[in-house]
């Protein structure tokens, strides 16, 4: 286990106003205050130098961790026992120095690092300036609790901010991730739908040609056109996240298709609420299964029903067609994973022709 944190205690580059908690080492001076004419020029000397180097000692250390940091506050520790042989001023040191033990120090070592600057403390007005006890101890005994412990919170506010900075980073990265896997869905059940639609009016087109019925076969190349422009929308609409028609109008088009194909439509769509995602999800689905249904099967009518109930809103899509079994490729598995999102789920049998249910549940 390291003895400090890889924290130092400037975030960034060193400034000037990182120097700013120095102001309180002004307290250093208050002794001063009432001895400036008993004190020689030589004290006076030593105290400026004492208090200089200090402050050197901590500016170094706003910059450093691990051993070096361990040995600028030992030499901070050492200059205000030193120091002390000078000026009783430097009881208001040594707070500086149970700050960084409470900020820098790792787990049980910050106390050890209290405990040590204590037992320095105690060291020093016994030893060092016994005839001042009482007006050095407890000034710096208090001072260095008090700093221990805000050391110990501006720390652990440090940590907070770091790991929600992650967290927003992460929840960022995710949701880029997810709005790429949304476009990627979205482009592949658009264009697979519009697609297969734009081949068979085409194919149709080509058709009519050969058999010189130019009438119908302008008339499906002007669906072609009308198909692309379509699919070019929807491809827009899916990149900026938005739907633009309805549920009941992308079914009305979905059973318009069905038609175009010679497949006897049955519409009973009843009014619905539902918000944009769970809305889109279910046009997905219906475009999907009549995809399928004009690829696959060889049913010539097709049965949609929307309706909502005050738990769920439901797609049900029915064909006669003859498919024995439906194998899942990416669009039914996408269908499936997008209805799962929303709340919902897919269900499909071939017992009696093909049938596909969509299913997701409202909050009214």
């Amino acid at each position: 286990m390291a003895i400090t944190t890889d924290h130092t205690l400037v975030e960034k580059r060193r400034s000037f106003w990182d120097a700013g908690p120095l102001i309180f080492s002004i307290f250093y001076f208050f002794p001063l205050a009432f001895s400036w004419t008993q004190e020689g020029s030589v004290n006076l000397l030593a105290q400026l130098l004492i208090y200089l180097g200090f402050v050197w000692l901590y500016w170094q250390s706003i910059a450093k961790t691990g051993i070096a940091l361990i040995t600028l506050l030992s030499l901070m520790t050492l200059l205000c026992i030193v120091g002390s042989l000078a000026t009783t001023g430097t009881s208001s040191l040594f707070g500086f120095v149970a700050f960084f033990c409470g900020f820098s120090l790792q787990g049980k070592y910050k106390v050890y690092g209290f405990l040590g600057l204590l037992i320095s403390i105690l060291f020093t007005s016994h030893f060092i300036i016994p005839a001042h006890t009482i007006y050095f101890l407890m000034p710096a005994i208090c001072v260095s609790l008090g700093l221990f412990i805000f050391g110990w919170v501006t720390h652990r506010e440090r940590v907070h901010r770091q790991l929600q900075r992650q967290s927003e980073q992460e929840i960022k990265r995710l949701g880029a991730v997810a709005e790429r896997e949304r476009i990627a869905r979205d482009l592949h059940d658009l264009l697979g739908h519009s697609l297969s639609s734009i081949a068979l009016k085409a194919e149709l087109a080509s058709k009519f040609a050969a058999a010189q019925a130019y009438e119908q076969a302008q008339s499906e190349a002007l669906q072609v056109a009308e198909l692309a422009r379509e699919a070019l929308s929807e491809v827009r609409q899916a990149v900026t996240g938005y739907h633009q028609l309805a549920l009941d109008a992308q079914l009305h088009i979905m059973a318009s298709r069905l038609k175009d194909k010679g497949i006897a439509v049955s519409l009973n769509l009843n009014a619905v609420e539902i918000d944009k995602e769970k809305e889109a999800s279910l046009c997905f689905f219906a475009k999907e299964v009549c995809t399928n249904i004009i690829r696959h099967s060889d049913a010539d009518k097709v049965s949609v029903q929307l309706q909502q109930t005050q738990q769920s809103i439901s797609v049900e899509i029915k064909d006669n067609g003859s498919v024995k079994s439906i194998k899942e490729g990416n669009g039914l598995m996408g269908i499936r994973a997008r209805l799962k999102e929303c709340g919902g789920q897919l269900v499909y049998h071939t017992e009696q022709g093909g049938y596909f249910k969509a299913v997701i549940e409202v909050d009214l």
